[in-house]
């Protein structure tokens, strides 16, 4: 299918700042991927995701070495509404990215700029509040809803255009349990849908649910990259930065530790239970 985003020693200072952020980032995301990003605080994913849509270098005046193409174009040749066709990206604060006075006209925004005829707009901005469950919130100002209700409106606004490229950033920090699994589950439906998703996030097994590639991103580059089970498999890479495992793989590792080791890493509760079955556990998790 070729790649969505191909990222090329990138490496990114901002204008105030001592030191690089970014250091020789290379990475490439094939179009339909599900990537999960995951990293400490301070590790520069935000700063990755503006490069995505050209906040960066066109918004962001800060030094800026190497090559990012969206979609096959290089994000320095392009502005940033021309790219906002390719990408688009929601942010943990949605309160920077809300700027008008209804929730309606939130959505409809970028779909008026981009010259869509009012019945469509319409139709685009129906499917939006309903897929959020926020059609009660149609013509409420943005600013007056709750920090939930603010992120699902920037999650629609987000969607509306139907981007190539959809990227969260930490875009479920502020929402209830429930919401943060119907947003992955919106992600996923969007990705089967062949969109290509970048979820940054903490959400770790929501990502070993969802993601078909993780990439972990610390100290300005990528320490490492791939499927969810090769990646959550390394514990000490995990314990250096200070992130956590899923819950299923720590215990697999526990037991390990115990003298139980498992046939594998489990990432879901299912496959836990099943191997532990396997090794002679009945439903009651005791030894039969």
């Amino acid at each position: 299918m070729g790649y969505a985003i191909e990222i090329r020693d990138l490496w990114y200072k901002y204008p105030t700042a001592k030191g690089f952020v970014l250091k020789g980032i290379n990475l490439s995301v094939e179009a339909g991927e599900f990537l999960g990003i995951l990293g400490p605080t301070g590790a520069g994913k935000t700063t990755l995701c503006m490069c995505l849509n050209g906040l960066i270098p066109h918004y962001a005046q800060g030094e800026m070495r190497g090559e990012v193409r969206v979609m096959g174009e290089d994000t320095r040749a392009k502005t940033i509404a021309e790219l906002s066709r390719h990408v688009g990206i929601v942010f943990q604060d949605p309160d920077s990215q809300l700027i008008t006075s209804s929730v309606e006209d939130e959505i409809a925004f970028g779909l008026r700029s981009r010259g869509f005829g009012e019945e469509e707009i319409g139709e685009i901005v129906d499917e939006c509040l309903l897929r959020l469950g926020i059609s009660h919130l149609r013509g409420r100002v943005p600013q007056t809803c709750s920090g939930g209700e603010k992120q699902k409106i920037a999650i629609a606004a987000a969607i509306a255009g139907r981007p190539d490229i959809i990227a969260f950033d930490e875009a479920t920090s502020d929402l209830d349990p429930i919401s943060v699994r119907d947003i992955f589950g919106l992600a996923a439906g969007l990705h089967s849908a062949g969109r290509t998703i970048i979820f940054v996030t903490h959400e770790v097994e929501l990502l070993a649910k969802y993601a078909t590639r993780i990439a972990v991103l610390a100290d300005g580059g990528i320490q490492l990259e791939g499927d969810p089970r090769s990646v959550f498999s390394r514990r000490e890479l995990f314990d250096r930065l200070g992130l956590r495992l899923p819950q299923v793989a720590q215990l697999a590792l526990k037991l390990e530790e115990e003298g139980i080791p498992l046939k594998g890493l489990p990432l879901t509760v299912q496959e836990a239970k099943d191997l532990l079955i396997e090794l002679g556990f009945d439903g009651r998790w005791a030894p039969r």
